[in-house]
């Protein structure tokens, strides 16, 4: 039942989706301030959804096995990167990604993983 449902849930989340983009763009009249803090809250929750997505690639390719684990709904792909960057158990391919991020928004990763103990 659980394939069943992610196969309708990945179909249908492309058009509605799409709609849904498009009418809180009108509703919301373009104003800079809410369509920033919109498009933060859905990059958000794509953020949260590759990490559970990409959680067995990621744990595999990313960090080391005694790393802190890709996979829990609540964390971002960032927030997971700068913990495991923090407790050096990134692999090569971790660090190169943490690199990128940090580079497109200074301390991204660190940021990101501040509240991680």
């Amino acid at each position: 039942m659980g394939i069943l449902l992610l196969i309708i849930a990945i179909v249908l989340a492309i058009p509605l989706f799409i709609i849904g983009w498009l009418y809180s763009l009108i509703t919301l009249r373009l104003k800079i301030k809410r369509l920033n803090d919109y498009a933060f809250t859905i990059a958000l929750s794509i953020d949260q959804m590759g990490n559970v997505v990409m959680s067995n690639l990621f744990n595999a390719i990313l960090i080391q096995k005694d790393g802190y684990k890709f996979g829990n709904p609540d964390d971002t792909i960032s927030a997971i990167l700068g913990v495991n960057k923090r407790n050096n158990t990134l692999k090569y391919l971790g660090n190169l990604l943490a690199s990128l991020l940090n580079k497109i928004d200074s301390n991204h990763v660190e940021k990101a993983s501040e509240n991680y103990g």
